[in-house]
């Protein structure tokens, strides 16, 4: 599957449907704009000028986030090398799923993370239930 930004600049191919869609509402996710489905990072593949981002308001941000060079469009994002100096490893890559025409997207699972309330420590509570793409659902 091969979505692009808004303009076509990039494009970013995943070898299949991700098992399943995270909707945050933590703040970057929420100013981003972006629907996460993860990946290894052998399964994702870029092409076009991105621009990186990784906040500035957390002392070892986890992600950086990538942005189309020409119209802005947040395309994906990786794990920052602060990220894998800590931890070891380099397991995801984020790819937001908004990029992809929502018919191929039917089947999935869409879930919608309290991030806003997460503390970072032990698991993220849900505010509302998931609901499964199909012809007449949407998110």
């Amino acid at each position: 599957m091969t979505g692009t930004c808004l303009c076509g600049a990039v494009s970013v191919t995943i070898d299949a449907k991700p098992d399943f869609i995270h909707d945050c509402n933590c703040s970057l996710c929420r100013k981003s704009g972006g629907a996460w489905g993860y990946f290894p990072p052998a399964a994702v593949t870029t092409t076009g000028g991105t621009r990186a981002y990784a906040r500035t308001d957390k002392s070892a941000p986890a992600v950086e986030v990538h942005t189309c060079e020409t119209c802005a469009t947040t395309t994906h994002w990786v794990r920052t090398e602060a990220f894998k100096a800590q931890y070891g490893m380099n397991d995801l890559v984020g790819v937001n799923m908004r990029l992809f025409d929502p018919d191929a997207l039917t089947g999935v699972e869409v879930r919608f993370p309290d991030g806003k309330g997460w503390t970072g420590e032990g698991e993220f509570g849900f505010r509302r239930t998931a609901l499964t793409l199909s012809e007449t659902v949407r998110w």
